[in-house]
């Protein structure tokens, strides 16, 4: 095998990947607002919800034009969220698991995300220096 023909395996295989993460991300952090919102579904309904998205990632490894915009759209829409996309896609993976929880326990789970992010954003970045402060 050629030097080109292994440049251009490595390059499908990344973008292959950088598809699904993509869709996948994206699929996680919807149903992460869904979980936010205690939205309640049975487990065949959260599986149909996944073919959707089946769907746009071999659409998009085809190249449909429309689907390969939305995917580069979503990704300045995820990187928009920052560090949001974290705790939503957990979230998301815990509603499509079935797992749910009172209103109450999601406020408290947005608190805590929402000051541990406070405390990551205005906290200085840089480490102190080896011989401490001077």
């Amino acid at each position: 095998m050629s030097a080109d023909g292994t440049a251009a395996t490595k390059l499908a295989r990344l973008r292959l990947q950088a598809v699904v993460t993509v869709w996948m991300v994206t699929g996680l952090v919807a149903s992460g607002m869904a979980w936010t919102l205690g939205l309640q579904t049975s487990w065949w309904q959260r599986v149909l919800l996944g073919l959707p998205l089946l769907a746009l990632v071999v659409l998009d490894c085809r190249d449909a034009d429309l689907v390969v915009e939305a995917r580069i759209a979503l990704t300045r829409g995820l990187a928009t969220l920052g560090w949001l996309q974290i705790p939503l896609a957990v979230a998301g993976g815990s509603w499509l698991a079935g797992l749910s929880s009172p209103v109450y326990t999601r406020v408290a789970l947005a608190a805590v995300i929402g000051l541990v992010g406070a405390l990551f954003h205005y906290a200085p970045s840089a480490p102190a220096p080896a011989g401490g402060a001077r």
